[in-house]
């Protein structure tokens, strides 16, 4: 299995020459230990992954959108159930009463020490 790093300045580093160059053993570097920052100029502009680990990912990112869409789905059906209340008849009157009481719903409720 391989070792999860914390961010890109944790990965094993190659230069895009050495990349070049020694394919054969940036390839064993990136099995061994899951991915290999490539640089150029100090400067890390990709990272090379297994294949094992690019199919982590993308599970993982298929199935966070997947999450984000349910989540999403459940939120429209909330907001629709509410928007249909609004819709009925006699709501109008409902929510203008309740404006026009102002607070004066009835008597306080018992709370604290005096509960």
């Amino acid at each position: 299995m391989v070792a999860k790093r914390s961010s890109i300045e944790a990965l094993p580093r190659r230069n895009a020459t050495q990349v070049r160059s020694r394919w054969a053993e940036v390839a064993r570097e990136v099995q061994a230990s899951g991915s290999v920052a490539i640089t150029n100029h100090d400067r890390v502009e990709m990272v090379l992954v297994s294949a094992e680990e690019y199919e982590r990912l993308a599970t993982k990112a298929a199935g966070g959108l997947a999450q984000q869409q349910a989540t999403l789905d459940r939120l429209v059906a909330q907001f629709d159930a509410e928007l249909a209340t609004l819709r009925e008849p006699g709501a109008k009157d409902r929510l203008e009463d309740m404006l026009a009481s102002r607070g004066q719903g009835g008597p306080r409720p018992k709370a604290g020490y005096s509960y």
